[in-house]
């Protein structure tokens, strides 16, 4: 594995060239940069050699370019992306503001009208990504951030392909960040819009509370999300309207399939102030459906009742007609026979 030196600047590509070390996790050193030439500065992420192959470094190009076309605001912006003796890079928009997490840091919690606010824009955000069929993945306070315009903006996504290829560094990943984590992905599973969701909800509650709901970390919280156990104390949100406590309390359940079906449906939700019921149309359709089967098997009974009465009456007539019928042919044959009696005679 390449070994970096931080104090070593570095040029990528002739164009950017790396200052301070931001982060750095097992398969990844995050930078500040800036553009050569205008000094306009950038975030730079490299990717460790030895943690991608050349099969996933020519699908996270890919990606970089599909991402690059992405225009959403509150999105920040990537820049450029490509391979280099340094290893896998990418470059993205530089956000002037603050992140999630020192807000929290600075004012312990926000108050649930406000963090609304923010989590409603994350979700607008999440709502044009997922269409796309993109995922977040990496949700936390540290990947949002507040621009000077109070816009939120939300960075470092996980590229598909991403992949970590040997087992230590798994476990370090997952241990790194088991408090965002999701059930599925401690289980080993990949992360889905399901997954985004549930985080956000994680992050909405640390928003309104001041606190982590996994504070523990590490392996202890990823064994706790494998346990059938609930999740949430409902205790640890009666602080709150309860209708933000359903929702918040609807997005953190471990079953992916009793969350939120999608971004605009955790949207509706809080905008109408209530759990957005799934199908309601349907429901809605049925309940109609329902009020007219009654009127609907009176009409085909009192039409049927009608048929039936229609068939007495033909059969009425029919049984006339063949009376009157027999009644002409009675008297014909007594007229022939009268009328040969008196020729005889």
């Amino acid at each position: 594995m390449l070994c970096y030196n931080e104090g070593v600047e570095q040029i990528l590509k002739s164009r950017y060239r790396t200052a301070e070390k931001i982060s750095e996790t097992p398969f990844s050193l995050t930078y500040r940069g800036v553009f050569i030439g205008t000094e306009k500065p950038v975030i730079i992420k490299i990717y460790k050699r030895g943690t991608l192959n050349s099969t996933l470094i020519n699908h996270m190009k890919r990606r970089v370019r599909e991402f690059s076309l992405l225009t959403h605001h509150g999105l920040a912006k990537l820049l450029d992306g490509d391979y280099g003796w340094q290893g896998f890079y990418y470059v993205r928009e530089f956000v002037e503001g603050m992140s999630l997490a020192d807000l929290l840091k600075k004012e312990g919690k926000i108050d649930a009208e406000r963090a609304t606010v923010i989590i409603d824009q994350i979700l607008s955000v999440l709502e044009e990504v997922h269409a796309r069929g993109i995922v977040h993945g990496a949700l936390k306070p540290t990947n949002i951030f507040i621009d000077q315009q109070g816009i939120i903006k939300l960075t470092d996504f996980i590229i598909e392909g991403e992949v970590k290829e040997t087992l230590p560094l798994k476990v370090q990943e997952i241990m790194a960040n088991a408090q965002y984590a999701t059930p599925e992905e401690a289980a080993g599973c990949p992360a889905t819009v399901s997954s985004d969701l549930y985080v956000l909800g994680l992050i909405f509650f640390e928003m309104v509370s001041g606190k982590l709901l996994f504070p523990e970390g590490g392996l202890k919280v990823s064994l706790r999300k494998l346990r059938p156990a609930m999740l949430l104390n409902p205790e640890e949100l009666s602080f709150l309207p309860r209708y933000l406590a359903e929702i918040i309390a609807k997005a953190l359940q471990r079953d992916p399939l009793i969350r939120f079906s999608s971004a605009t449906e955790f949207r509706e939700s809080l905008r109408r102030k209530g759990v957005a019921k799934k199908g309601v149309e349907n429901e809605e359709y049925l309940r109609i459906l329902e009020s007219l089967i009654p009127s609907y098997i009176e009409e085909v009974k009192t039409e049927s009742e009608a048929v039936e009465k229609l068939g007495r009456l033909r059969w009425s007539k029919e049984k006339h007609r063949n009376w009157l019928l027999a009644v002409i042919l009675a008297v014909a044959v007594l007229v022939g026979i009268l009328y040969a009696f008196l020729l005889g005679r």
